[in-house]
């Protein structure tokens, strides 16, 4: 074989070998169509193809503890997870108890999210208090966080998930589904999410929906704090937060994209660098990511950060986490 040949031969060869590399499809795990992680995860995988021109695929699924385990097994590059969700999955505790998934990494606190009562607007519950005795979603098999997050709330008003008549759903989208049609008398959801929307038109005959704000005094946030890490947060009435009627003191808890420990740490460390710069462009696409502080991208947690996200962090003086 002439040396033409065998230079030809290696062109091809080093193609072949190059193709499914460009071609890979990345792939970024959320909650369903309509909610605030999939909105913010679809503004994510546009960045990240327009910047690095590579593909990304957002997959929702019913819930974190569906799609957590398959970040772990490197069956999902990224994933949006709270604080509850981290912690708990990576140790093998809460909601993911006698299944530890030790392979999940931290790469950035994207944005607060709330745990919030929703009423119908014409309710008489005015305060956590009032909930007692009154039908409530439970169970929520695929988004098992919501029942920690729903105790949280309750417990700022001194109530447990004892003090409220259960009533049976997959996740806290079908919660506000069964609010919208008479099956509950309040249920637990984050503002700006599709189906708040939705029930605040089907219940329109109601006045729409409200949502009720916790307690914040030290006790009632203490007890908080004990089922959950997270902090009063007072959500201020706008469009896209549809019974909020005035400023409202939620439940606020951290938001973070995570990936598993395989990932390409260059990978890793770009995507870090488009988020921290295009914060105007994100919240663009998904208006909660208006709340992404680029100053704020590290906070202390139990779950490691991925190197590539720890390099980043410490080239803008974030790393190591304060308080």
């Amino acid at each position: 074989m002439n040396k033409r040949r065998v230079l030809a031969l290696a062109f091809a060869t080093a193609l072949v070998a190059s193709g499914p590399a460009h071609a890979t499809v990345y792939s970024i795990g959320t909650n369903p169509q309509g909610s605030q992680y999939f909105f913010a995860a679809t503004s994510i995988a546009k960045a990240i193809d327009e910047k690095l021109k590579l593909q990304v695929r957002v997959q929702p699924m019913g819930g974190s503890s569906t799609y957590i385990p398959l970040v772990n097994r490197q069956e999902l590059d990224f994933a949006l997870g709270n604080v509850d969700d981290m912690q708990g999955a990576y140790k093998g505790a809460g909601n993911f108890v006698g299944k530890p998934n030790p392979n999940i990494r931290l790469m950035s606190v994207m944005f607060p999210l709330a745990g919030a009562i929703l009423v119908p607007a014409d309710s008489p519950v005015r305060k956590i208090e009032d909930l007692k005795g009154l039908r409530m979603p439970s169970g929520y098999n695929s988004q098992l966080t919501m029942r920690v997050i729903q105790e949280g709330v309750l417990a700022t008003g001194g109530l447990s998930p004892a003090d409220v008549r259960e009533v049976p759903v997959v996740n806290g989208f079908a919660g506000v589904e069964a609010l919208a049609a008479g099956r509950v008398d309040a249920a637990t959801i984050t503002p700006g999410v599709a189906q708040v929307q939705k029930a605040h038109v089907d219940l329109s005959a109601r006045g729409g929906v409200r949502f009720i704000p916790i307690n914040t005094d030290p006790a009632a946030v203490e007890r908080m704090r004990k089922i959950m890490p997270t902090r009063p947060l007072v959500y201020d009435p706008a469009p896209h937060f549809v019974g909020i009627i005035a400023p409202t003191a939620l439940m606020g808890y951290s938001t973070f994209l995570f990936t598993h420990d395989k990932s390409d740490p260059e990978l890793v460390y770009n995507v870090m660098k488009i988020l921290h710069g295009n914060q105007a462009a994100l919240a663009a696409s998904a208006p909660i990511l208006n709340q992404f502080e680029p100053h704020r991208m590290s906070e202390i947690n139990e779950v490691p950060y991925h190197p590539g996200a720890i390099k980043f962090l410490t080239e803008i003086g974030q790393w190591p986490p304060k308080d």
